[in-house]
């Protein structure tokens, strides 16, 4: 049921090293003239786990004061101030490569450093729809990205995130091909001490954008088949990598070869309702990323899934439905099935019996549903989301590819009822 497009355009990757403790590697590839400016988690010298293993691993010796650390998501002001910390009046820089290790926000910190070392200009003169509109440098420092999360797939993208929060605040990206990593480094051992919460929040992340991508109203049919093996793999690793298995390497693994294969389709085919609301979300609330998406995915889907019931209802008499709903139903169908087999890990197993397509979409909702309760994922009222304050929100929102247009009543009811 793929529709094949007349004609698309695929983005490159990088080059990719996958497997358990290979970055031990890694200090091979440097060269000793390299000046590394190290991108990670963490505050004020208190590293995380996961860079005191990387530093074990690789036995690389890494100055301290070459070490940046990204507690939260970036604003701008970040980046400039790490900018200007690390350039002399005349706007130069010795640093030669950037290596970021860690989740989405130190991947985006990290492809930013590399574009604004070069240059002389703030951030946010960069910024999509808030800045001067300048296009980033052709010349930007060579960047390698090491994931630690297994979420937003940042190491497959060219573009970063950066938010500033409050009434006026927005969240927006720079974008520009040069901003894909030079290499991408996976490594299992470097995501087991990732916790359960993130790892399920990180993990929703992934699956929303291998969803939302897959029916998307511009994916093609590479994409659909990069997003139906990530999805196979998320369903089938998300629960025991949150529980039973969190410090199994294949397990870890696979999701985070899911997560950079969504990296791959949101690129190449966009993204969906989630990401219409979870975007400026960001903006108007601190509330991580992975939160976001992990609290509107289930129903988020529940309305697409009502409004394309809804659509082919009212066209039931037509000779031929829209190609992108039939497709959408079929792609919901088709990874529910997926989610039937893998029942068993939340008690109970589907009996396939004479399931209609319809049905199967609903299993792949009721799963989301199921996952959100399993893995505890948090409502949005933590974060100080009001349903008497949406409105600035549910304006702000988009629809972006969704495969059906959901109204602002309908897309103010599916916040609400992740509050």
């Amino acid at each position: 049921m793929t529709a094949l497009l007349k004609s698309f355009e695929f983005a490159q990757w990088p080059k990719i090293h996958y497997g358990e403790g290979i970055s031990q590697n890694l200090k091979t590839e440097l060269s000793d003239s390299d000046t590394v400016l190290w991108v990670t988690g963490g505050k004020s010298g208190n590293y995380s786990s996961y860079f005191k293993l990387f530093i074990e691993l690789s036995g690389i010796e890494i100055e301290a004061d070459h070490i940046v650390q990204i507690g939260a998501e970036p604003s701008p002001c970040d980046i400039d101030a790490i900018t200007r910390r690390f350039q002399n009046t005349q706007h130069q820089t010795q640093i030669t490569k950037v290596i970021a290790i860690g989740g989405g926000s130190v991947l985006d910190a990290g492809k930013a450093l590399a574009a604004m070392l070069m240059t002389k200009h703030s951030l946010l003169d960069y910024l999509e729809g808030v800045g001067k509109g300048l296009p980033l440098p052709d010349q930007i420092l060579p960047f390698i990205a090491i994931p630690t999360t297994s979420g937003t797939g940042s190491e497959m993208t060219s573009n970063a995130v950066f938010s500033q929060v409050g009434n006026k605040g927005f969240k927006k990206s720079i974008r520009h091909d040069k901003l894909i990593p030079t290499e991408i480094w996976l490594d299992s051992r470097l995501t087991m001490s990732c916790p359960p919460l993130q790892t399920a929040c990180c993990g929703l992340d992934a699956f929303t954008q291998l969803l939302e991508a897959y029916l998307s109203t511009k994916s093609s049919l590479i994409t659909d088949t990069l997003a139906e093996k990530g999805l196979e793999l998320i369903i089938k690793n998300l629960i025991p990598a949150c529980t039973n298995k969190a410090d199994d390497p294949d397990v870890r693994g696979e999701l985070a070869l899911a997560a950079m294969l969504s990296g791959s389709c949101l690129a190449n085919a966009g993204l969906g309702i989630v990401h219409g609301i979870a975007g400026p979300m960001g903006g108007f609330y601190e509330i991580p990323h992975g939160v976001a998406c992990a609290g509107l995915i289930a129903e988020a889907n529940q309305a697409t899934l009502n409004a394309l019931i809804k659509e082919s209802d009212s066209n039931k008499n037509a000779e031929t439905s829209s190609q992108a709903r039939t497709s959408a139903i079929f792609k919901m169908a088709k990874i529910g099935r997926l989610c039937a087999q893998e029942r068993d890990l939340l008690g109970g197993t589907l009996s396939d019996g004479n399931l209609s397509e319809l049905d199967y979409c609903q299993i792949l909702v009721d799963t989301l549903f199921a996952w959100q309760k399993a893995l505890n994922i948090p409502k949005f009222r933590k974060y100080g989301l009001k349903t008497d304050e949406l409105d600035a929100l549910v304006k702000a929102s988009s629809n972006r590819n969704n495969p059906v247009v959901l109204s602002q009543t309908e897309i103010k009811a599916l916040i609400t009822a992740c509050i």
